[in-house]
């Protein structure tokens, strides 16, 4: 008995190091591409593609990102009851609906007003259903112990971004609708990956299946809805609302050199939730003072290790003309930090059927970005070093409210209403 305890922990152990390593790799992938389009693309460019992905990502916010949550809070009701992950297909199937029908609808409305923007509006949404669905398949193979095959896609895929921008470099010019094609052909190569090790499962190939009613997702998904479309406007908002007052390269030299920290970040971050977000739907939600507490720790590091190599980072990661704004990924590192921590408090809020309380949340951090981002703007004093300020302070916001929500006002023993 003992021996096979012995050899648990042994494998329990191989597979911690195994995720840490094949993550760390996926992420210093991600910072190649980083690096490769960063020299390749202007500043100019860099601006237009991250406008670009970020209208992809608000059909996400609108639609998909509530299903998403959905669904994984429902993983372990279908493990325990029996029931096929089959069991979500047709949901899924009128959310595909619905897109398709938003492309066709701006795809004729832009025929009319400019004909030249239709491949771009198309490419917009491709993006977006293709980025969901790696997201939806990467959390139910984490989430039902099926880790290393949730990893293992995550480095191949930014093996493929980098392959495919390299060769399709050779034949075009590098602009900002070349990366986005790179990304794109990359994440379906993916998603075909996904659904064949997805179909393989057993989880998958039980024959019974579960109903959930239109009713059901929508009282459960319509405040998680409404907060991932402020989260959409506190995170990525300002790229939208600074395009049009002329400030295009300076959104791209911001997120440039914020994406470093964001993506340091990032690696910690998914490090840290693939090791224990598991653990909070599996206990409940029991586990979430301890994995706010070690969050906290996680991005304490990040911000120590940042402030002593922030330029040689950034040079190395970037080029050398990006140094000179080095601290910027100060601003990334906040923001996805708060991130973690608000996706361990909100997963918390969801398993007990609290989703409504995470929208007084995102008006918080909603009304925070608005007074931080008119402030800045009546003043006139909008710099590559001013912009992100609206979003670190809206974000802190919202992990202050949580924060009293999860343990204070619960702790005490008040009912969260």
């Amino acid at each position: 008995m003992l021996y096979y305890k012995l050899l648990s922990m042994t494998i329990n152990k191989v597979v911690f190091f195994e995720i840490i390593f094949f993550r760390s790799l996926s992420i210093v992938l991600q910072l190649v591409f980083l690096k490769l389009y960063s020299n390749y693309l202007s500043v100019y460019e860099l601006g237009i593609y991250y406008l670009l992905v970020t209208l992809s990502y608000s059909i996400n916010a609108f639609l998909l990102v509530p299903l998403d949550y959905f669904q994984q809070s429902k993983l372990h009701y279908l493990k325990s009851a029996q029931k096929s992950l089959r069991s979500f297909l047709p949901l899924n199937k009128q959310i595909f609906y619905i897109v398709v029908f938003l492309m066709v609808f701006t795809e004729c409305t832009i025929f009319f007003i400019d004909s030249s923007l239709l491949f771009t509006v198309l490419l917009i949404f491709l993006l977006s259903p293709l980025f969901y669905f790696n997201t939806v398949v990467r959390g139910f193979l984490n989430n039902l112990d099926y880790r290393r095959n949730a990893i293992y896609t995550l480095v191949g895929e930014g093996f493929l971004k980098i392959s495919f921008f390299l060769l399709l470099i050779q034949y075009f010019n590098a602009s900002a609708i070349l990366l986005l094609v790179s990304t794109i052909l990359a994440t379906f190569c993916i998603s075909v990956i996904l659904y064949l090790l997805l179909r393989k499962k057993e989880e998958y190939l039980i024959p019974e299946k579960a109903t959930f009613s239109s009713q059901e997702v929508f009282h459960f998904s319509y405040p998680i809805s409404i907060s991932a479309i402020i989260n959409w406007i506190q995170m990525q908002g300002y790229r939208v609302l600074l395009a049009p007052l002329g400030y295009i390269e300076i959104m791209g030299l911001y997120t440039t050199v914020s994406n470093v920290g964001q993506s340091g970040m990032n690696a910690a971050s998914v490090i840290y939730s693939q090791l224990f977000v598991p653990n909070l739907y599996k206990t409940n939600g029991k586990d979430i003072f301890g994995y706010t507490k070690i969050a906290f720790g996680v991005i304490l590091v990040v911000i120590l290790v940042s402030t002593f190599f922030s330029k040689e980072i950034v040079t190395l990661l970037t080029n050398s003309f990006f140094s000179q704004y080095s601290y910027l990924i100060f601003y990334g590192i906040l923001a996805e930090g708060s991130n973690m921590i608000i996706g361990g408090l909100s997963i918390y809020l969801t398993i007990h059927n609290l989703t409504a309380k995470t929208i007084v949340a995102s008006w918080t951090g909603l009304i925070t970005f608005i007074a931080s981002f008119g402030f800045l703007y009546f003043l006139n004093i909008f710099s590559v070093w001013t912009i992100g300020l609206p979003i670190v302070l809206s974000q802190l916001s919202v992990v202050m409210y949580m924060i009293y929500l999860v343990f204070y006002k619960y702790k005490k023993g008040c009912e969260i209403e």
